[in-house]
């Protein structure tokens, strides 16, 4: 289902670079605005290092779920050209943003994961701030929403170390890795989701696609929101949250699971 779209050519960043400072780690974006494209052609794998310099700063949710007394993590499986990943829900951090990625955070939380209550969306509050309703074609709830909020957990085992931008810290006490396939950055904001008291819930996504006839990305409406079961090994179960029930799914055929999940054989990569 078709719910909106949205014009590339208004997206700019910039490249950043990191250095040790005060403990942690500091990100300075550097250089010219580039748009989308040129942003894609300079994510080519590199050999990371800190300090270093990296095409582009992300975001994403780790986002904690508790049901029926088992614990879940949420879960975006993306369909790519002859495979599909599963990640943690994620985007890119704009030009207007790189001095507070908490703001693209909640852009991408609410356009990315929604929550139907028979037929119409839960509104999403992020640390008791409600945010904004993203499409106008989707019909709301005005008194039922759900929440997030910011919980320190690392059962991804990322290195724990303060992150600054600008050398000031960051809302959200994210942690940070380095893909050195793409040769990017990745904030990762630790959450915990909290459903309304309700009946007829299911989780459902939001995926941003690009038409080359149009050249704009359509934002589709369906089903992969995953909710995964994970140990010291990784992922061992996989299920969606279709009305109220908790359903067992098969990896489907092609899936691949993202790099967040590898081991860290060294610190941030």
């Amino acid at each position: 289902m078709l719910i909106a779209s949205v014009d590339p050519a208004e997206f700019r960043t910039q490249a950043i670079e990191i250095d040790p400072f005060a403990g942690g780690i500091n990100i300075t974006p550097v250089g010219i605005p580039v748009d989308f494209e040129t942003m894609q052609m300079r994510r080519k794998a590199c050999q990371p290092s800190i300090p270093g310099k990296y095409a582009n700063l992300g975001v994403s949710a780790q986002i904690h779920l508790t049901l029926f007394d088992k614990e879940y993590l949420v879960l975006v499986r993306q369909q790519k050209t002859d495979h599909a990943i599963l990640k943690l829900p994620s985007g890119y951090v704009p030009l207007e943003q790189l001095n507070n990625p908490y703001l693209t955070l909640a852009q991408e939380l609410v356009e990315e994961c929604l929550l139907l209550k028979e037929r119409k969306f839960c509104r999403l509050e992020l640390n008791t701030q409600r945010l904004v309703k993203p499409y106008s074609e989707l019909d709301y709830h005005e008194h039922e929403s759900f929440q997030l909020f910011s919980e320190r957990s690392n059962p991804l085992k990322f290195p724990e170390a303060q992150i600054y931008i600008n050398r000031q810290p960051l809302l959200g006490n994210p942690f940070l890795y380095i893909h050195k396939q793409t040769c990017s950055a990745q904030l990762v904001y630790p959450l915990r989701m909290v459903l309304p008291d309700c009946e007829a819930l299911s989780l459902l996504h939001a995926e941003e696609q690009y038409d080359p006839l149009s050249n704009e990305l359509n934002v589709i409406l369906n089903s992969e929101l995953w909710l995964a079961r994970i140990n010291g090994d990784g992922i061992f179960s996989l299920s969606k949250l279709i009305r109220d029930q908790v359903q067992s799914m098969k990896i489907p055929a092609g899936t691949r699971l993202s790099e967040v999940f590898a081991p860290k054989r060294k610190p941030f990569i």
